[in-house]
């Protein structure tokens, strides 16, 4: 007769999908969709526009002005806004 183990013990060596890391593509989404854009939108822009441009625009979102985080940031993806003028870097 085999030997019984506790579930738990078959499970320690499976990774928890919360636990798993995201690909680039969903951690662009996911921020995007942390500021406000719908699942959808996030997931539209993400496909369109290179990821370096998604990046650039949600590291600048800080500082704007921004009353509206989800509007500004699609804008200013789709059209390329420029660089705050106080922002570090660029």
């Amino acid at each position: 007769m085999t030997e019984l183990k506790p579930i738990g013990d078959l499970q320690s060596n499976q990774l928890n999908p919360d636990d798993m890391p995201l690909s680039p593509r969903d951690q662009l989404i996911l921020e995007l969709v942390e500021v406000g854009v719908s699942i959808r939108k996030a997931e539209s822009l993400v496909k369109r526009f290179p990821d370096v441009k998604i990046r650039r625009q949600l590291d600048w979102l800080p500082y704007r002005s921004a009353k509206r985080p989800a509007s500004l940031i699609i804008a200013a993806i789709e059209n390329d806004y420029d660089e705050p003028a106080y922002a570090d870097g660029g």
